[in-house]
């Protein structure tokens, strides 16, 4: 293994993309929000913990993972090359979108059909159909190709953004600005829309499209060298804050627990301005103090966890299917749905590592994944 590889990033994946399942996981247990099952809605109090767990990863975690990805695009471009760079990312990121699109998400539909709602639909049927067709929770992928041809384009006009690591305040001040920017687009866009075919949730995309370009910008600044342990603690302590204390008095204050959260989604509300600053607080906090922390603790892996971030990606693209599965065969297993998803998450988690690595080993699959 090469002395310079980034082994806490390697392991930052292996933490983001757990939250992933366990984030889709618990909303099929009653935490607010879409997916292609929801066995039931959580009503107060025990919605307060779901609602403070899918909102804290959504703060930042799909955030983190632009950042990561624009991060390693200049290393991998100065490498490569630009024609066999391109080429590579269309290939590893093209072949699972269209695998998901055409094969994956109808198999999805095809379990939830067949083994939850009982349906008759046959899995040709649907493969057939391209009202099963779908990008699901792979916008993300779709996202990325889309953000990095872009990137491919602007970067013909060879220049560099020469930027230091930003003072705190700074920092601060971009935050409330990206919140105050997702807010003006919920006005008419809530949280949960998205776009027409590619699923783009453009509630939360302003964050992504600025995270994504400060990835670039950080590569080209050493911005990764001025996160310290110190400082990674104390932007993590103040998330802490925001999410323990904050969330609570915005959940109560706001009339969530009597209204639900319709009011914190989207419209000219002030729980819908306060929720989207929060948002962008915590999501920026959390993403430096998690660097800052996993590099100085966890800048290491072994055997085990070099296959765990190898299957990373694939984890990504297969977990889809593997959690509809899961809640078809602990359909009848009938416990308070907290306690269910409490109980269900090590086994969806075991259960979608090993898919992603099974299917590694496949011939060719290794390449793409």
């Amino acid at each position: 293994m090469s002395k310079s590889r980034l082994f806490y990033i390697d392991n930052l994946r292996i933490f983001l993309i757990g939250l992933v399942v366990l984030h889709h996981l618990i909303i099929t247990y009653g935490a607010p929000g879409s997916w292609f099952y929801n066995e039931s809605q959580a009503d107060f109090p025990s919605i307060f913990p779901m609602a403070l767990f899918v909102a804290t990863n959504q703060a930042f975690f799909m955030g983190m993972f632009f950042f990561i990805s624009a991060y390693f695009i200049l290393p991998s471009l100065n490498r490569k090359g630009t024609k066999t760079f391109a080429k590579e990312r269309l290939v590893r990121l093209g072949i699972p979108l269209l695998v998901f699109f055409f094969l994956l998400n109808p198999l999805t539909i095809y379990i939830r059909n067949k083994y939850i709602f009982e349906k008759e639909d046959t899995f040709f049927e649907l493969l057939k159909n391209p009202d099963a067709w779908g990008f699901g929770p792979m916008w993300f992928v779709e996202a990325l190709l889309v953000f990095t041809g872009i990137f491919l384009l602007i970067r013909l006009l060879k220049f560099k953004i020469i930027m230091k690591f930003p003072e705190a305040k700074n920092i601060l001040l971009f935050a409330f600005l990206i919140g105050l920017g997702q807010f003006i687009i919920r006005i008419w866009l809530p949280v949960g829309w998205g776009s027409p075919f590619t699923g783009f949730q453009f509630p939360h995309f302003l964050q992504y499209i600025f995270l994504f370009s400060f990835g670039i910008i950080a590569y080209q600044n050493n911005w990764m060298g001025n996160i310290s342990s110190k400082s990674g603690w104390r932007w993590f302590a103040f998330a802490q804050t925001l999410i323990f204390i904050g969330f609570p008095v915005l959940f109560l204050l706001g009339g969530a627990a009597e209204n639900g959260t319709d009011k914190f989604m989207g419209g000219f509300t002030w729980q819908c301005f306060s929720y989207t600053t929060w948002e962008q607080l915590v999501g920026i906090s959390l993403i430096i103090g998690l660097f800052g922390i996993f590099k100085k603790r966890l800048n290491k892996q072994g055997k085990s966890g070099k296959q765990l971030s190898d299957s990373a990606y694939g984890v990504y693209v297969f977990h889809t299917p593997v959690l509809l599965g899961i809640s078809a065969v602990f359909l009848n297993f009938q416990i308070p749905q907290l306690l269910k998803f409490i109980v269900l998450a090590p086994i969806a988690l075991v259960a979608c590592f090993f898919i992603a690595w099974l299917a590694k080993q496949i011939p060719g699959v290794k390449k793409v994944l």
